[in-house]
């Protein structure tokens, strides 16, 4: 951008220094350089050389890098760093029955999902006669409760990479304060990383076995029981609440994911796979799979695979014919099943494979030094590393993708988690990646404007691909994550959003042949405040002070932010000249049009 001469008029000198002492404005934001999305959360998205100053979607999917662990011997759920190998948080699942040990008696949590915030879904199995219950678990954030200031949570104090059990410092228990309904109510969630727990299917579902979870494209949650009507619920993510369900299938539930589209696969305890169209759930269907008997479910853009639980290795199923068959060049058996961010398959318990998915063949092969311990999942993290849990030694073994074994952590007792517990399946099969920021406006409740991206020549959009995004705002920092993100319009203001911070979601879509969209930039801005628009101080906002600030232009200011500096970059520009247009009280303002629209700053 081209300056000005640095000579005002003396009257406008003065006004600005006038105006020295009036508090500073909401920081407005502009990203667009790396190290601008870097003050960001990057999902499976890069500005990586060449396409550097821009995101895009990963060639290799990548996810969050933690991983989720149900400990179904001890009703919690581990939380592991999966770049430190080490237990950051330790959360109870219900109030525990005193049945350490047996991973098949009361609440016994086992399915997990992970959603495209970071956020763990846990669904309680529940032997002992209760109805399935879903607990949702925070990334980041949390509940004041208490109201004192701070997020009480499972943190690891002593930096020993586990969570002591028996110490209050590092694991917050349930408190059980109205034993005789039965129910664990808000109150008694004291740590509060927990955002909530519910009951799903009433009295009617005390033993219907919560066996089978996973999160649709629209975020919605989907819990599928095991017996009794055998069915699947729809929740609410934000609350937990029954949203529709049951919705009968008649198969007994043990695993599910859904694809882009909204179907929903869903492995068996048989030779079945459940397929129910979560968009239309009386359309469902239980085609029989020709191959062994399930057990854990994985999937990629055009192929869900099924764990066999007594040999044949897994069962292929493809999306656009139907049709089920069985390439795997060696026979074993395994529980756990997971694709990896290549597309490759891995599995196993003793010993841990990975497969070609297009032929089935073994690219290696690699002991688990462990051993046979009862083993459930294998997982991939967000390195493409694999994880295995070993149920009987409480633990997890962690290989690199190559398959060089790289560490043993431990976490609770028996651990029993096979579904998706890094997110990494619900990013793959969205073909979606994400960008989190949180913008801090510098004062409370600050009205949102606006949000405007791709204004950039490098922006690209390909058919049938798409950039989203959300919004969110609160004057409370960790209150933002149990907040649900509003839809947002390119450019549209204002946004209905008011508070210190701002969080802005970008989620890109990558069209069907799987080419990504680029977002070039995103700007963030408040809307501007009268007082500071009020150039001549003569209590209006009107075109006398339009005129004021438009002849500032090119003018710095220290410290950003000071009038007219609306926008905090330092420097008054036409874009301060516009918030204040759209802040006048007289009808004498004009407003300035240049050609194509508003014109804004590229910082590039």
């Amino acid at each position: 951008m081209s300056k000005r001469p640095t000579w005002v008029p003396a009257y406008l000198v003065a006004v600005v220094l006038a105006l020295c002492s009036v508090a500073s404005q909401a920081q407005d934001a502009t990203y667009t350089l790396d190290a601008d999305f870097d003050l960001g959360t990057l999902t499976n998205v890069n500005h990586d050389s060449p396409n550097n100053d821009q995101l895009q979607i990963n060639t290799t999917t990548s996810t969050f890098p933690i991983l989720w662990i149900a400990n179904a011997g001890e009703d919690t759920v581990s939380r592991i760093n999966t770049d430190t190998d080490c237990e950051e948080g330790r959360y109870e699942t219900w109030f525990f029955g005193n049945h350490m040990g047996n991973a098949f008696a009361g609440p016994a949590p086992s399915r997990t999902a992970v959603d495209g915030d970071g956020n763990v879904y846990v669904a309680n199995r529940h032997f002992d006669n209760k109805p399935p219950s879903v607990m949702k678990i925070l990334q980041s954030g949390g509940i004041d409760r208490n109201s004192n200031g701070v997020i009480d949570t499972s943190i690891d104090v002593n930096g020993d990479c586990i969570i002591d059990r028996n110490d209050p410092a590092e694991f917050i228990k349930l408190l059980d304060n109205n034993p005789a309904n039965g129910i664990l109510d808000p109150a008694e969630l004291l740590d509060e990383r927990v955002a909530w727990v519910v009951q799903v299917g009433g009295a009617g579902a005390t033993s219907d076995l919560g066996r089978s979870l996973c999160i649709a494209p629209n975020g919605n949650i989907w819990l599928g029981t095991f017996t009794g009507g055998a069915a699947y619920y729809e929740l609410d993510p934000a609350t937990g609440a029954t949203l529709s369900g049951p919705h009968f299938n008649f198969e007994s539930n043990y695993g599910c994911l859904v694809d882009s589209d909204g179907t929903l696969y869903g492995a068996d305890l048989g030779f079945n796979m459940a397929i129910l169209d979560t968009n239309n759930p009386a359309d469902f269907s239980n085609p029989a799979t020709g191959g062994p008997q399930n057990y854990g479910i994985a999937q990629d853009s055009g192929h869900v695979y099924l764990a066999g639980l007594n040999g044949g290795s897994y069962t292929r199923y493809n999306k656009t014919t139907g049709v089920f068959d069985n390439p795997a060049a060696v026979s074993v058996a395994t529980r756990g099943i997971s694709v990896d961010g290549n597309g490759d398959i891995v599995l196993g318990t003793s010993t841990i494979y990975k497969f070609n998915a297009t032929t089935g063949a073994v690219i290696w092969s690699t002991p688990n030094p462990v051993g046979f311990s009862d083993q459930r999942g294998v997982i991939v993290d967000s390195n493409n590393n694999i994880w295995v849990v070993n149920k009987n030694s409480n633990n997890v073994t962690k290989f690199d993708e190559d398959g060089n074994f790289l560490a043993t952590v431990p976490v609770g007792n028996q651990p029993y988690t096979y579904s998706d517990a890094t997110g990494l399946s619900f990013v793959s099969s969205s073909g979606s990646g994400f960008w989190n920021v949180v913008n801090d406006g510098g004062s409370i409740d600050i009205d949102w404007d606006s949000v405007t991206w791709n204004t950039e020549p490098e922006a690209f959009i390909p058919p049938g691909g798409s950039i989203t995004v959300e919004a969110r705002a609160d004057n409370d920092l960790n209150s933002l994550p149990i907040l649900p993100f509003t839809p947002v319009t390119n450019g549209s203001s204002p946004l209905g959003l008011s508070g210190r911070y701002i969080e802005v979601k970008a989620t890109l879509t990558a069209a069907p042949d799987e080419t990504s969209p680029v977002l070039s930039d995103l700007s963030i801005a408040a809307v501007a405040d009268e007082s500071a628009c009020d150039m001549d101080q003569d209590g209006d906002v009107d075109r006398d002070d339009v005129k004021i600030i438009f002849g500032l232009r090119g003018t710095t200011v220290a410290p950003p932010g000071t009038p007219p500096d609306l926008d905090g970059d330092g420097e008054i520009t036409v874009l301060d000249a516009r918030k204040c247009v759209l802040q006048c009280t007289l009808d004498n303002c004009v407003r300035p049009v240049t050609k194509g629209g508003p014109v804004r700053r590229i910082n590039r």
